[in-house]
């Protein structure tokens, strides 16, 4: 098919666009710094416990115990061993996701509670909602070891210490946190000691205007990188010299339903993610 040197030259840089455009990770981490107040979590009846501080085994061990068996997957699936949820009923904190500053358009889901020897198996998550597309886990700063955070797609794997990056951090509490699409397979390894305490939110699509104003930032390396090939492209004469239409593959799956309307969704064009 490409036998000519221009034919050559159009089939490298499609390769090159093609490999910077797959070359974004599908999910942001990082840590975030958070009043000290902010982290006190009230559960049960009238139970609270500080999580900025050290708190004891027995603190920590009443809140575990409040939790019940989690079960994570699709269709609910039991995919992990001792790790315990707590529904939004049963507790409160004041730490909030767009108090940080993380998220704005953002739904809270629940609290695990992941204990010595505890682990969740890789799988990917039931959405909630068709208009639902990613997730994200505020990790507290409790002493854990362990419990790294694996995310896969396709042959590729991500492992996120969160239990590392806060140990680093300043003296000033702070959250770790990992927000993904819906439809990345992530998991768990297993916590050596302590407890890893997370929060988890669910994100979702809103139309356009209702969408908070995004605060500018540098575009990423993956972001820059496919400007220069692609650019050389498209100048090029030979390419669609009749005019035409680029295709862009979806990486990501939505679960959009057969009856569902995608025209509605041209106003969603700019949900408010982490991983954008």
């Amino acid at each position: 098919m490409f036998g000519n040197w221009e034919d050559r030259l159009l089939s490298k840089l499609c390769k090159s666009v093609d490999s910077s455009l797959s070359a974004r990770p599908p999910y942001c981490a990082g840590t975030c710094p958070i009043p000290p107040e902010k982290l006190v979590l009230f559960y049960g009846n009238d139970n609270e416990v500080d999580l900025s501080s050290r708190p004891t085994p027995e603190e920590l061990d009443s809140l575990s115990n409040a939790c019940q068996p989690a079960s994570f997957g699709v269709n609910h699936k039991q995919v992990c061993d001792e790790f315990g949820e707590m529904n939004i009923a049963n507790f409160a904190t004041r730490f909030s996701a767009r108090n940080a500053d993380l998220i704005r358009i953002v739904e809270l889901y629940k609290l695990d509670v992941c204990g010595k020897d505890s682990f969740f198996k890789a799988h990917k998550d039931t959405p909630r909602h068709e208009t639902m597309f990613e997730s994200l886990v505020a990790i507290f700063p409790t002493q854990h070891e362990g419990g790294e955070f694996v995310l896969r797609e396709g042959d590729r794997e991500w492992s996120l210490d969160s239990a590392k990056m806060l140990s680093e951090c300043p003296h000033q509490p702070y959250v770790g946190y990992v927000s993904f699409f819906s439809d990345v397979e992530h998991g768990v390894r297993e916590v050596t000691s302590g407890y890893r305490f997370t929060l988890t939110y669910n994100l979702y699509f809103i139309p356009e205007n209702q969408a908070p104003i995004g605060t500018a930032s540098a575009p990423a390396p993956y972001e820059e990188s496919p400007a220069a090939p692609l650019y050389t492209l498209l100048t090029d004469p030979t390419v669609l010299p009749k005019g035409g239409y680029l295709a862009f593959g979806l990486r990501s799956y939505h679960p959009i339903r057969k009856e569902t309307n995608v025209t509605n969704y041209k106003s969603c064009g700019k949900a408010v993610s982490l991983t954008q």
